[in-house]
């Protein structure tokens, strides 16, 4: 799994250096990333407030694999996992002397581009669980922007000059909004190509109208349920969201998209040593179950917001790693550690090549090595085995061949061919468009040929392939997850662990609409750590007499839900804080 060419870098020790943050005064200092024991760990000293080491991963050989660039005898560089990306123009001027990370808006230091846009739409939610920052009874105010300053957000990332393809509406819990699905419309008539929701599942779960919400939304423009799922015992949830008999509010939630034909849901789980680790496999296997309408699992290891003692931090730090192996422990090995996973920024090349076939948008994965993992994995559909699709191709090699490709043909002229149109105006604009078709069409043919080379099975790498590039829509590029299932770990950074270098290349970025009618544009990576306190205080509405009418803070829930005959949420009882 570890070479192309046989180089043997992984048997050296790892060392780099770097910066990060003072987790006490959050002030940037340097840090070191070294190897010991097979691990791979930071180091970092403030002169104010002592040491700090955090781990960075449990395997220092496959952390390793995903850093070193591996060259062949001539010395050239064949393949890395570290790509660089095309970043958009800065959106405004440093303003701190320190540099990044505090100057998110974005500052000039930012390498890569926004690929997924995320929105806070309320600070409102059902739950209170006690490690969320997006809390309104905790904060004591109300952050929801209008749908002014909503749409002002989207049209910040659709103008860049690289515009964002995906958006994420985030909170709190979204759905909590009664003008959900009109925002939904607001992204999709915007051009976003894919829009997605951060939910627990309220708006889905009702049992009067859920199903009825789930249609709406989806004919509004919503794609995909980013589904908060942490397993299917109720002890569990009990442990994560403080909520009792919470697993039958999670099954409505499908059993509600399933019956309106809502076929895109990825199962989000945050996964805690000792807490949910031990329901990875539960949640693998509920996935197989429900392969019809479930597309993917994210499994997030908890980030370590706020202060904790170094002892508690050790208990709780889960890494990528520790999430792979557990996977590999769960599945029987049907999902190991040795062939199967893959940093995200593997698809790089691939992605603009199959955007640019496809006629579509590409989404750029110019993110860090240590961002997250991924692997595919195919169901049969009738006896839902899960079969790794290293079975039917090599990875690499089909990423190496397709990165070869786009070499090829990046440079060559994008804008489209108009010799009739020039001659006989529209009707000479059939016959270009004639051309154009038939140059992209030979363009696919070439690159499906070329990559079966590469297949063990080569009728699945065609279906695959064929499906990826015959319509050159964007819904042809989603289907691509149809009759497979996309596991990643993505493991999000705090003040303990955080890497410049990584933050310098988020590529999801929040979107908040300033008091001044800007838009501050900040990464995912520094947002909660170091940015949301400070920019909470600037947008921050107090809870006025219609909110209380409309949601009960003290319980978290729309009054409307509590009023209903059969209220959606009676079998759930919300614990005494």
């Amino acid at each position: 799994m570890y070479h192309l060419d046989g180089t043997d870098v992984l048997n050296e020790k790892y060392y780099r250096k770097t910066f990060s943050v003072c987790p006490e005064c959050l002030n940037r200092i340097p840090a070191e990333v070294v190897e010991e024991n097979n691990e791979i760990w930071m180091k970092k000293t403030c002169p104010d407030h002592g040491d700090y080491n955090d781990k960075l991963s449990s395997s220092a050989k496959y952390y390793k694999w995903t850093h070193y660039a591996v060259k062949d005898e001539k010395g050239n560089v064949i393949w890395q996992f570290d790509k660089d990306g095309e970043a958009n123009p800065a959106d405004c001027a440093p303003e701190d002397p320190r540099g990044c990370p505090y100057n998110c808006g974005l500052c000039p230091e930012h390498k890569s581009t926004c690929s997924l846009a995320l929105i806070d739409l309320t600070n409102r939610c059902n739950f209170a669980c006690n490690f969320c920052y997006a809390n309104v009874e905790k904060a004591g105010y109300l952050i929801e922007p209008s749908l002014e300053e909503i749409g002002r957000i989207m049209d910040h990332f659709r103008n860049k000059p690289i515009p964002a393809v995906a958006i994420m509406f985030t909170g709190g819990e979204p759905t909590v909004r009664k003008d959900f699905p009109e925002i939904c419309k607001m992204a999709k008539d915007r051009g976003f190509q894919e829009i997605i929701v951060a939910t627990n599942g309220y708006g889905f779960q009702r049992k009067k109208g859920g199903a009825e919400f789930a249609r709406k939304c989806r004919e509004m423009g919503l794609d995909t349920l980013y589904f908060q799922f942490d397993g299917i015992n109720d002890v569990t949830y009990e442990k994560t969201r403080g909520i009792k008999n919470l697993f039958s509010y999670k099954q409505r939630v499908i059993d509600n998209c399933r019956e309106a034909g809502f076929d895109s849901i990825v199962l989000v789980a945050t996964i805690a040593t000792g807490v949910t680790d031990i329901e990875i496999g539960n949640i693998i296997q509920y996935a197989i179950d429900n392969i019809d309408i479930v597309r993917g699992i994210t499994f997030q290891p908890v980030s370590l917001c706020g202060r904790i003692t170094a002892e508690e931090m050790q208990d709780l730090r889960i890494t990528n790693a520790d999430v792979i192996k557990e996977i590999e422990k769960q599945t029987g090995g049907k999902i190991s550690m040795e062939n199967a996973w893959y940093p995200l920024t593997t698809i790089v090349e691939l992605g603009r090549l199959i955007a640019f076939l496809a006629d579509v948008e590409p989404a750029e994965f110019t993110c860090h090595p240590d961002c997250g993992f991924a692997t595919y994995m195919a169901i049969d559909p009738k006896t839902h085995e899960m079969v790794p699709m290293m079975e039917y191709f090599d990875p690499l090699k089909v990423i190496n061949f397709a990165n070869r490709f786009w070499e090829k043909i990046k440079h060559r002229e994008k804008q489209p061919i108009k010799f009739f149109e020039n001659m006989l105006g529209d009707f000479g604009k059939t016959l270009d468009n004639g051309l154009n078709f038939l140059d992209k069409t030979q363009l696919r043919a070439r690159f499906l040929l070329g990559a079966l080379q590469y297949a063990r099975k080569p009728g699945k790498l065609m279906e695959m392939f064929a499906r990826l590039l015959a319509n050159g829509d964007w819904e042809s590029v989603s289907s691509f997850s149809y009759g497979t299932l996309l596991i990643s770990s993505m493991h999000f950074q705090d003040a303990y662990n955080m890497d410049i270098e990584r933050t310098k290349r988020c590529i999801v970025h929040f979107g908040v609409a300033m008091p001044d009618g800007s838009v501050k544009e900040v990464s995912f990576c520094t947002m909660n750590t170091l940015h949301r306190p400070e920019i909470e205080k600037l947008v921050a509405k107090k809870i006025t007499q219609k909110v209380r009418d409309e949601f009960d803070t003290s319980v978290g829930q729309a009054r409307e839900d509590i009023e209903l005959e059969t209220n959606p949420m009676e079998e759930i009882k919300v614990e005494e804080k």
